[in-house]
């Protein structure tokens, strides 16, 4: 499957006035998105922002992904500047020190290698995704990235970098009230109510979008899991279409994030389409949604960039479910925060 990328140039600045007041919600626990499984091709090695700093995401010639702190244990070099692969091996940029996939060095090209490790985190490569574990004590992964059907693997994406935090993105959807007000929807129909199991979270709508003089229902899926993504099922396309789309954040630095977009289409059975045209319209499908869904974000984004998060908003009462989701919420923090009363 070839995955189609762009990146969302945006316009907003480095900094914004509403990242000291994210600073409020500290990285929280569980799975985040660091890119996709096709942007590492074999013995590639890659530098990412992840939680405050960086992380080095790599390749092996036999297609193992691996990710470790980025300081070689031997002198400190930055293993992502430089760093390269030699069959299982990362070898480091400054001395040549090589570590195996466990982490231990292994090779030197002078006297013994010494007993150092590099500090690899919990990664997993699910729907064409690369997940890596953040858990501020170190602990090991408590559970998993859940499966899901065909449709969550994307085949287009494209992402952007902003002031914000991964709990405004997943609350944005809670808070269905929105996307009457912003996004043109003409009605938001909650279909089953908000529903919290442990590190999952799912609800369903069934939204009103006008177009020209008709107005076209949808039901949709909502899944979140933990605070780093959600998944949208739309299971009422026409031409037994099915879709899905990712929303995903991930915390680079305290109140900045990076956010990715990412869909794919599935046409229903019993096509007659030869299979290679009918991938490529799929393709094609899922690129054109993921681009309306960021054009349709581009309302969502400077909001984002430039409000603050408020432990205890005045809410009224036609807003969404945002106090019971914010205490779903807060089992992903290492210490105890504000929640909404």
């Amino acid at each position: 499957m070839t995955m189609r990328a762009r990146e969302y140039k945006s316009n907003f600045s480095a900094t914004a006035a509403n990242e000291n007041h994210l600073e409020s919600l500290p990285y929280p626990t569980g799975w985040f998105c660091v890119g996709f499984s096709k942007e590492w091709r074999t013995g590639q090695v890659r530098a990412v922002p992840f939680m405050g700093s960086d992380i080095v995401v790599y390749r092996t010639r036999r297609g193992r992904l691996k990710v470790t702190r980025p300081y070689c244990p031997h002198l400190g070099a930055h293993l992502g500047a430089g760093g390269r692969i030699d069959g299982e091996l990362l070898v480091c940029p400054f001395h040549g020190f090589s570590f195996d996939t466990d982490g231990s060095c292994v090779r030197t090209p002078y006297g013994t290698p010494p007993k150092v490790s590099l500090d690899l985190l919990p990664v997993r490569e699910k729907h064409g995704i690369v997940w890596v574990w953040h858990s501020a004590d170190g602990m090991s992964p408590t559970w998993q990235v859940p499966d899901f059907p065909e449709t969550a693997r994307p085949s287009a994406f494209r992402m952007t970098e902003l002031a914000g935090h991964p709990q405004e993105v997943v609350e944005n959807l809670v808070d269905y009230r929105h996307a009457v007000e912003i996004h043109g929807l003409q009605y938001v129909d909650v279909l089953e109510q908000p529903c919290g199991d442990g590190p999952f979270y799912s609800m369903k709508y069934r939204v009103g979008r006008g177009l020209l003089s008709f107005v076209i229902a949808q039901e949709i899926v909502l899944h979140f899991v933990g605070l780093g993504a959600a998944l949208i099922v739309f299971d009422t396309l026409p031409l037994r279409m099915k879709a899905a789309q990712w929303l995903l954040a991930t915390p680079t630095g305290p109140g900045r994030m990076r956010y990715w977009c990412a869909a794919h289409v599935v046409t229903g059975p019993g096509s007659r389409v030869p299979a290679p045209l009918r991938r490529g319209i799929e393709r094609a499908l899922g690129f054109g949604m993921n681009s309306w869904t960021m054009h349709d974000a581009q309302t969502d984004l400077p909001i984002w960039h430039h409000k603050a998060y408020l432990p205890h908003p005045g809410l009224n009462d036609a807003d969404g479910p945002i106090g019971p989701f914010r205490h779903w919420a807060r089992q992903f923090y290492p210490q105890e925060i504000p929640a909404t009363s």
